[in-house]
Order: structure tokens, then C-alpha cells, then sequence
């Protein structure tokens, strides 16, 4: 059986490798030195808010913790865009664009979430 640290170096290489081919087939090269400084702290802060959403605890405490880390990604997202286009870079521009994508999917699977919880 795998390690845990195992798992999670494949899972981080294969993560890197997407995302470099992705951005080459948009047309913004990327080194994976380059993606692993700009993502790796945000996809820490996207695995965190993934634990977040998905538990059943109905803590108010966690729901304003979720509630601010929904605000923090938004905010960072945008910021990354907004850098990419303001200085003309490619690789943030896209990082926006992942980062926005990340909390749509998150957004999804929390409002899924909480329409079967009202159908039971």
C-alpha cells in the first residue's frame, strides 16, 4: 500500500502536468516551477474550503468560516485576473480563471449539497 505522502506528491505531479499542458494549449508558457509557486497556495486554500462545504456539521461557527473562505477565493480570483490583464500576463489571467472555476465547482457541489438535504 501507498504512503499518504506518496498519494499526495502523485496527486500534486499530476495537478502540475495538467495545468502546465493547459496553459501551453491557451498559449501562455509555463515552467512547472512557475505553476507550483503561483497555485500551490491557493489550491491548499481550494482543499480547504472542499472539507469545509462537505461537512455535515451544522456549526454556525463552520458556515461563517465557509462563508469567508467562499469570500477569500472570490477575492483572490479576481485579483489574479485583474493583475493578468492590467500587466498583460497569460499565466495569471489563467489563474484566474482556475481559481474562479474552483469556487464555481465548490459553490455547486455546496448548493447540491443542501437540495438533497431538503428533499430527505
Amino acid at each position: 500500500m501507498e504512503k499518504r505522502e506518496t498519494k499526495t506528491r502523485l496527486i500534486n505531479e499530476i495537478t502540475t502536468t495538467g495545468l502546465q499542458t493547459a496553459a501551453q494549449k491557451l498559449g501562455a508558457s509555463a515552467t512547472k516551477k512557475q505553476i507550483r509557486k503561483s497555485v500551490s497556495k491557493n489550491l491548499s486554500l481550494i482543499d480547504q474550503l472542499l472539507r469545509i462545504a462537505l461537512i455535515k456539521s451544522k456549526d454556525p461557527s463552520k458556515r461563517a468560516q465557509r462563508n469567508m473562505e467562499f469570500i477569500g477565493l472570490g477575492v483572490i480570483a479576481a485579483h489574479s485576473f485583474y493583475n493578468g490583464l492590467k500587466k498583460k500576463k497569460r499565466l495569471w489571467i489563467f489563474e484566474g480563471v482556475f481559481l474562479t472555476a474552483a469556487l464555481g465547482g465548490v459553490l455547486l457541489a455546496t448548493q447540491l449539497k443542501a437540495v438533497k438535504q431538503q428533499i430527505r
